[in-house]
This record gives C-alpha cells, structure tokens and sequence, in this order.
C-alpha cells in the first residue's frame, strides 16, 4: 500500500528543518519565500556542486507541486526567483554555515521521499523492442 504525503507533511518537514528567526515574521513567510531561503542557503554554505545538486530537487519539488499546489511550476519558479533575499541576511557568519547545512541534509532527505512518492515511486517500464521482420527465403 502507498502512502501519499500532503502539503502538511512538506510544510511540517520545513518547519523542523529551518527554524524561523522572528516569530512576526513566521506567519508572514510563504512556502515560496522559504524554498528561496534555501536556495539561497545552499548557494551561501554550500560548495557549487552541491548548490547544484540542492537546486535541482528543489526545481523537482516545485515541479512535483510539493511547495504550492495551486499554481503552475513555472509561475511558482519565477515567484522563487523573485524572492530571493541577500545571503547575509539569512547567514550572517561563515559560522553559521554547518548548522545551515544540517538541516538543509534533513529537508533533502525528507523532501526526496515526497518527490519519489509524487512520481509514483517506482520507474516506468523498460520498452520491448519491436519484433524484426523476418526476411523472405
């Protein structure tokens, strides 16, 4: 039996993942302006291969309609790019950089579940290739 994970599960997983600074301020962040936080946390801590590696399942997660449901990925990808804040306000020392990492780790790692549930889980099938016509004698 599948389960299928909802909007609750991404959300409840973010919220562990990135403590929020300001409690004013947490009612106010959207899914969006947070997956910009990431990215940019990613961009700011992380080497550029694993920047990368972060901006591609975060694409995959928009794509997968894990960050908004309600709106296509490509509008949700141009309000993600809209959002993104200076590295310095989300990470102000380098020091601040492995516990940032961390909990990007934990997000990746619970993110990858929901993506993989999304697409189904399991790959399509391998073609079989068509028979050959035989050639007459």
């Amino acid at each position: 039996m599948k389960t299928r994970f909802g909007i609750e599960s991404v959300l409840a997983a973010v919220a562990v993942a990135v403590p929020l600074t300001a409690s004013a301020d947490a009612a106010l962040v959207t899914p969006e302006q947070q997956e910009a936080d990431f990215r940019v946390i990613a961009a700011r801590c992380g080497t550029p291969a694993y920047e990368k590696a972060f901006y591609n399942q975060s694409k995959a997660a928009v794509a997968a309609g894990l960050i908004s449901r309600n709106r296509p990925p490509a509008e949700v990808e141009k309000t993600i790019t809209a959002l993104r804040r200076s590295p310095f306000v989300l990470v102000a020392a380098s020091a601040d950089c492995p516990a940032q990492l961390k909990q990007l780790a934990e997000l990746q790692a619970s993110r990858s579940v929901l993506i993989k549930s999304s697409r189904g889980g399991a790959k399509a099938p391998a073609r079989q290739a068509a028979p050959r016509p035989q050639s007459a004698p």
